[in-house]
């Protein structure tokens, strides 16, 4: 009789990006630095349209069409982290759109990127951390994006 290893549940990570690169990359090595990872860590890319980019048709609105997506994706499957990209169904406020994708994938975790760039992109960004911070009884993260 052979012994069978019992099957680890992998731990999920929902991770919201912008167009911010600094901040992507940021997300990206904390992911990397799971202790679990990668063998056992699971990330699910997302980007939640907001202004200007709400007016694209849907086709335009991919998330997979996003920058800091690719390259963010790129990076984990080289670490050999397991990554999927999922568009978001209600893309509008940013903060239901992100616990509504957490709930579908059940996330363990959800990794806000920080801003860099002043005062507005801290406002933008704190608000988002701090609502889905108050909405939810995931854990998250907030990754401050660094200066290279």
């Amino acid at each position: 009789m052979t012994a069978t290893q019992p099957t680890q549940t992998p731990f999920r990570v929902l991770v919201p990006l912008s167009e911010n690169e600094e901040s992507a990359r940021a997300q990206a090595r904390f992911i990397s630095s799971l202790p679990d990872a990668p063998q056992n860590v699971e990330a699910t890319l997302t980007h939640v349209f907001h202004g200007e980019e709400l007016g694209l048709s849907r086709q335009l609105r991919q998330t997979q069409r996003i920058g800091t997506v690719s390259h963010v994706k790129k990076d984990l499957l080289t670490k050999g982290i397991s990554v999927q990209v999922m568009d978001s169904s209600d893309p509008y406020p940013p903060t239901k759109s992100i616990l509504t994708l957490a709930d579908t994938i059940d996330a363990d975790l959800i990794v806000l990127g920080g801003g860099m760039h002043g005062l507005l992109d801290d406002l933008l960004t704190g608000n988002v951390a701090k609502s889905v911070g108050r909405r939810t009884n995931r854990p998250i993260a907030v990754v401050p994006a660094t200066v290279t």
